[in-house]
């Protein structure tokens, strides 16, 4: 049956359509020139632009920047009521300035009719509060719940690694949102290169280390060792190893505790 229905267009049904499609483009074509023209009349005459509607409408003016004496004068010299609508904080507007209008600027509005503004309080201020001695997370999360983001600086310091030391500004200071913060924060205690300190005498390794911000770690004494006794015959870290200030060097030293106390008081030199 599908295919009889096919074959039919062809035949009178098909002219029959033909003819249907002839009506039907006419009628379309005539609904579109109606269309057209009421559009026409509705964009000269119902909708028409305020200088062809006799002065009826009054372009809304622009009142963003100005401060609400400006843009009250304005309003009045346009016909129009002003009102304001609320203040918030604005992170670059000074305060008393219009930073949103209701209707917008260059809307066409009925005289008399009532424009909302909105006003800038100004950049909204936080005190950058004291963070010394939290660690550097602690520090960024307390200063991101004010809307203050940071950055990181790490200095040498005989506090703990990621304690901060101090903000930049300094705590107490009065810092505009958004703003940044600076955290000093310790990288722990400064680095030093270890000594060479083999054939040096137990006391002299002493004052030397402790020159140098080390310590004297465990000592031990090997009698059957080859070397002066008395004087150091190896060491732990080895010479240039980087150790922070406060670290400890053990030392071997040849022969036993007497010796030491002998090479001492013999006041023998390195």
């Amino acid at each position: 049956m599908s295919f009889e229905r096919r074959r039919g267009l062809t035949g009178v049904d098909g002219a029959e359509g033909r003819r249907r499609a002839r009506r039907w483009g006419a009628s379309l074509f005539t609904a579109l020139l109606a269309l057209g023209a009421g559009y026409l009349l509705a964009a000269t005459v119902v909708f028409s632009s305020p200088d062809r509607a006799s002065g009826d409408l009054v372009a809304v003016p622009d009142f963003a920047g100005e401060d609400v004496e400006r843009a009250e004068e304005v309003s009045m010299a346009a016909g129009l009521a002003l009102r304001v609508a609320g203040e918030i904080f604005h992170p670059e507007e000074a305060p008393g300035r219009v930073i949103a209008q209701l209707p917008l600027a260059g809307q066409f509005v009925a005289p008399g009719s009532e424009v909302q503004v909105t006003l800038s309080l100004g950049p909204e201020t936080v005190r950058v509060p004291d963070v010394t001695g939290l660690t550097e997370t602690q520090a960024v999360f307390v200063l991101g719940r004010l809307g203050l983001s940071t950055s990181a600086i790490t200095t040498a310091s005989r506090k703990r690694k990621g304690e901060v030391l101090r903000t930049e500004p300094d705590a107490g200071a009065e810092l505009g949102v958004p703003g940044e913060v600076s955290l000093i924060v310790s990288e722990g205690r400064e680095v030093v290169a270890v000594p060479d300190l083999e054939g040096r005498r137990l006391d002299d390794v002493e004052v030397l280390l402790s020159r140098l911000g080390l310590e004297l770690g465990s000592v031990t004494f090997e009698p059957s060792a080859v070397g002066a006794p008395g004087r150091v015959i190896g060491q732990s870290p080895p010479p240039g190893f980087g150790l922070r200030e406060g670290g400890a060097v053990s030392v071997r030293v040849a022969g036993s505790p007497s010796d030491v106390i002998e090479v001492n008081e013999g006041g023998q030199g390195n």
